[in-house]
């Protein structure tokens, strides 16, 4: 039997420590290299968490922009034809008695700051986000929003001209919005109101710091994209992936029964047959004086509907279009029979169809981008006129 020299043995010895060394300080440098990966992951992802959080807040005064010059035309236009009130149309007059009114109720012209509060508060995202200037630069987008939000709030420009006591006594203490005479009368009062013209006035003061802030937060918001390089195609999949968790819907998705995400006094039911028909099912529920219960507004609209590379296209047949009206669910008192009877014809006469068929603006095809959630229940169409949410109604 060979036996080993003491070299040998040192050699041996020696090989066995590099081994151990090798193996540790491979096991250390694939573990640190990992961990350096998921550092620049995270990094990534709170930095398009923020980035889009911003986009949105940018998104939102441009609403708030548009819904500003919307009002200020109508307002201007009823400004410059006061004279012969009559003639301006019944929505140009409405539209612009809203221009006025205080704290209208508006959810998609308010700013989400959820994630500007997780952000501050988490110790987390500032150790995450090792680059201070883009640290500094979403404070200073958030400090930016903030100062919008308290000057809309607080400064005199953006008082409106009417107070919320003058718009309880409109709304609740006066027939000024039923009433067609009542309703000129309105008008023409706070056509004449000093308060009404200055308002009206000052749209450029109000529109600078929209305009202001608007600029400042793109620029820093796009300043980021360039620090992290992010593209705009990297925060779309990540808005789909993270916040909606969606992907574009497939013709065989798309088929079934679909329920509208609605208030309790209107509702939408959807149906895209596997011959790629349709029909919407809409019912509006109405309160009245003379009934007690609710009466239910009708209207059917079948089309056909194809899907064409990510955008469910809808044809419908206007011609086709159903009305009817749903009595089951009210009672009255025998001597009301005529007020109910006459309520009920105006509601299925063809000019009250007309104005239906205008409201929903479906005489045309009609182009939807799709998105569906992973569960298969839940679509979104989105298009020229915002996004219909839809559930798939369970069998």
């Amino acid at each position: 039997m060979s036996k080993f020299s003491s070299s040998d043995l040192a050699k041996q010895l020696l090989i066995t420590i590099l081994a151990t060394v090798i193996s540790i300080l491979l096991t250390f440098g694939v573990s640190h290299l990992i961990s350096k990966k998921q550092e620049a992951e995270e990094r990534r992802q709170v930095s398009m968490m923020v980035i889009h959080d911003i986009d949105q807040t940018i998104n939102t005064i441009r609403d708030i922009l548009k819904t500003e010059e919307s009002g200020w035309e109508s307002a201007r236009y009823v400004l410059d034809h006061k004279d012969n009130i009559k003639s301006i149309s019944r929505d140009t007059l409405i539209s612009f008695i809203n221009y006025l009114i205080p704290n209208i109720l508006n959810p998609d012209l308010r700013f989400d700051r959820s994630n500007e509060s997780i952000f501050n508060s988490s110790q987390d995202s500032w150790n995450t986000l090792d680059d201070m200037t883009f640290i500094k630069n979403v404070q200073k987008c958030y400090d930016l929003r903030s100062m919008l939000i308290d000057q809309m709030t607080d400064w005199v420009y953006f008082k409106k001209p009417l107070t919320d006591e003058e718009t309880y006594k409109i709304v609740m203490a006066s027939d000024a919005l039923f009433d067609e005479g009542s309703f000129y009368k309105l008008c023409s009062e706070k056509l004449s109101d000093i308060r009404t013209k200055i308002y009206i006035d000052y749209v450029e003061m109000r529109k600078y710091l929209y305009n202001y802030v608007l600029d400042k937060c793109i620029e820093l918001n796009e300043s980021n994209k360039f620090l992290m390089n992010i593209t705009d195609k990297e925060l779309k999949e990540f808005e789909e992936k993270n916040i909606k968790n969606v992907h574009k819907a497939t013709p065989k998705e798309v088929e079934g029964i679909w329920t509208a995400l609605s208030a309790e006094n209107y509702s939408l039911e959807v149906t895209f047959n596997k011959d790629h028909t349709f029909e919407y099912k809409i019912n509006n529920t109405l309160s009245g004086s003379v009934f007690a219960g609710k009466l239910v507004q009708q209207y059917f609209i079948p089309g056909k509907w194809e899907i064409k590379k990510d955008s469910l296209i809808l044809t419908p047949n206007n011609e086709a279009m159903k009305f009817d009206v749903d009595q089951s669910g009210i009672s009255y008192k025998e001597e009301m029979a005529d007020s109910v009877k006459s309520f009920i014809n105006n509601l299925l006469s063809d000019e009250v169809k007309e104005q239906i068929k205008a409201q929903i603006s479906m005489n045309k095809k009609v182009s939807y981008a799709t998105n569906i959630d992973a569960s298969g229940k839940k679509l979104e169409l989105t298009g020229k006129g915002g996004s219909l949410h839809l559930v798939r109604k369970e069998e």
